[in-house]
Parts: C-alpha cells; structure tokens; sequence
C-alpha cells in the first residue's frame, strides 16, 4: 500500500492560540451560553443585519458585536460574552460575512 505524505492540519486563524481556543470553548459550553442564545433567538428570529436591508431571513447564529475575546480580564471577558445587548441574531451567510469567511 503506497504511503501518502499529508501535511497537518493548519489551525484556523480565527481561533489562534490553542490556550485563547479553550477559553472561549468554555464560554461556548457553557450551558448559560446556551440558554442564552436560544432566548435571544426567540427574541429576534430573523437576521437583525438583513431586516435593516428590508430582507426577512431566519436568523440561525448569534454574534457578539464586540468579542469577549478582545479583553483579557476575565470579569470583562465573562460581561461581555453574557451581554444580550451585545448579541445579534444573524443568518449563516451574515455571520460568515462578519467573519470574513464570505464575501458580501
């Protein structure tokens, strides 16, 4: 059987290091996380960004508009990520544009 050299896996930018990625894992799992965005989903179902457009789409994501990441104090880090007033609903192609996985 021929042997097939595979480079790894790079890790995605977004995330950058692996000790940033288990912090906001934690904020993810999170079961108040959960119930949280679930709520805001009830609040705003459609894509808060589209509306503003005059396009109803359902909203499936919830971003921060600004990331809990940005600080590295952990009380600031644990207000921002559970501020509803610092959550949007958004559809997929929204958040990926956000993100700039997509262009718009």
């Amino acid at each position: 059987m021929p042997y097939i050299n595979r480079p790894k896996k790079q890790r995605d930018y977004y995330y950058g290091s692996d000790s940033k990625r288990t912090e906001r894992q934690k904020i993810y799992n999170n079961p108040r996380w959960k119930r949280l965005r679930a709520w805001k989903l009830v609040l705003n179902p459609l894509c808060e960004i589209c509306l503003e457009r005059g396009i109803n789409t359902p909203a499936v994501e919830v971003h921060h508009k600004v990331s809990f990441m940005t600080t590295d104090d952990p009380i600031d880090r644990y207000n921002l990520a559970f501020d509803i007033d610092n959550m949007q609903s958004v559809c997929r192609h929204c958040h990926d544009v956000l993100h700039g996985n997509t262009k718009e």
